[in-house]
């Protein structure tokens, strides 16, 4: 009766994640350059076994499957790497409106608490704020309410590198390194579009990874 039940619960677990891969969560990740973005991909898809990244992502890369599991719940997402130099970011808004993304990181570092007058980060968030509360897509056509968003997410990455340099006792979401970019939270707060705050180690800790996708998805408790 056992193994029964067992093959049961596997047949339906196989339908399922089945059933997921043909309608994957569509996910963009973006964010200025060398801030971890290729890291957090190639985690999504390794799980633990990331390499060291010699070279900046040019362009954009090939869309991928990532199946995430966790605490008993499986997803399965679909991203893309894409350049965080200036010169990238009209990809980014490409990306979105070919996908139809639905669930958006903006990754992060501490570049801008560590160089006052490092404003890269915060010029990107800009750019991406415009393209998610724009009422119309860049061909000119009206959007609906299911085109914008279910969640975005600041992610706030290389935790482990700059975790002891700054005093913070408060809730993380209160944390100095996400204080630039309230003002554009609160645009898309205002527009009904659920947000969140991370802080993340990308490459060191995939459990931290995984918490923070799976939190994304909304009503998955872990």
């Amino acid at each position: 009766m056992s193994m029964y039940v067992h093959l049961v619960v596997g047949i339906f677990e196989a339908l399922s994640i089945g059933y997921q891969y043909a309608y994957s969560h569509q996910f963009g990740i973006y964010g200025v350059s060398q801030v971890g973005k290729t890291t957090l991909n190639n985690q999504l898809r390794t799980r633990g076994e990331v390499p060291d990244i010699k070279k900046r992502t040019v362009g954009k890369c090939r869309t991928s499957r990532k199946i995430i599991k966790m605490h008993g719940h499986t997803k399965v997402m679909k991203s893309t790497d894409i350049g965080g130099e200036a010169k990238y970011w009209d990809l980014w808004l490409q990306d979105i409106e070919k996908r139809k993304v639905k669930y958006v990181i903006f990754m992060i570092d501490d570049r801008h608490l560590t160089r006052k007058f490092n404003n890269e980060q915060l010029w990107a968030w800009e750019y991406l704020i415009k393209i998610l509360t724009d009422n119309n897509w860049s061909n000119g056509k009206r959007k609906k309410n299911r085109d914008y968003p279910k969640h975005i997410s600041i992610w706030a990455n290389k935790y482990d590198l700059w975790k002891e340099k700054y005093e913070h006792d408060g809730p993380i979401e209160k944390h100095p390194i996400f204080l630039p970019f309230q003002s554009g939270l609160e645009q898309l707060q205002d527009r009904g579009v659920p947000c969140s705050k991370f802080i993340v180690s990308a490459k060191s800790d995939p459990d931290m990874v995984y918490r923070g996708i799976m939190t994304m998805f909304g009503g998955v408790t872990l």
